[in-house]
């Protein structure tokens, strides 16, 4: 598994690093709350890319702003750190990317963190190997290990190799129909995004079904 995610790993950073030079930004400013994802992403890109990550205390401030100002409770702490990451971004010519893994980009429906996604082609189990555990969309946030596998194999019956809803999601019982429910819900987030290219199939880059 080191080779696999060492190649992954490349992957993903030679495609933050054209990035960067595309848009001449000087370096990446994380616009993702801190999580595995995030230092699994931070261990791979190069030390010549210069990393920078929003403070918790600006955060923390910009967070309680918007809960005075009536923000959605659930995604107060992301948008607070997508706000301040934006803020960094504008001043001093960084380019923000989250952290936003593939599992979470097909199930869930909340704001999305950047328009450059390096980790949006890394199942959610991937991070797990490779981090200790992962960031779950909320449709799987209270199931088993084994669920969250099958629910991903069902995602690549369905997306990569075009097999029917019904005996796709079928499997999975009465998961199977709120997993359906949050892909559709989800959907408007997979279009224009820049994500790497890792499997058959990648949210952004291929029609959405």
């Amino acid at each position: 598994m080191k080779g696999e995610a060492a190649r992954r790993g490349r992957i993903i950073a030679e495609a933050v690093a054209a990035e960067v030079a595309r848009t001449g930004c000087r370096g990446v400013v994380l616009a993702s709350p801190p999580g595995p994802e995030a230092d699994l992403l931070a261990g791979w890109l190069p030390g010549s890319l210069p990393l920078r990550r929003p403070d918790p205390g600006a955060v923390s401030d910009v967070a309680g702003a918007l809960a005075a100002a009536g923000a959605p409770g659930p995604h107060v702490e992301a948008l607070a750190w997508q706000a301040v990451a934006l803020a960094l971004a504008l001043s001093q010519g960084l380019l923000p990317v989250g952290t936003t893994n593939k599992t979470a980009l097909l199930l869930e429906d909340a704001p999305l963190p950047a328009r450059v996604l390096p980790l949006g082609d890394l199942w959610a189990t991937e991070v797990e190997r490779w981090a200790g555990r992962a960031t779950l969309p909320a449709v799987l946030r209270d199931t088993t290990d084994a669920d969250v596998v099958a629910v991903e194999k069902a995602l690549r019956d369905y997306l990569q190799e075009g097999v029917a809803p019904d005996a796709a999601f079928a499997p999975l019982g009465a998961l199977g129909t709120l997993v359906q429910v949050a892909l559709d819900a989800a959907e408007r987030r997979r279009r224009g995004m820049v994500i790497p290219k890792l499997e058959k199939w990648t949210a952004g880059i291929d029609l959405a079904r």
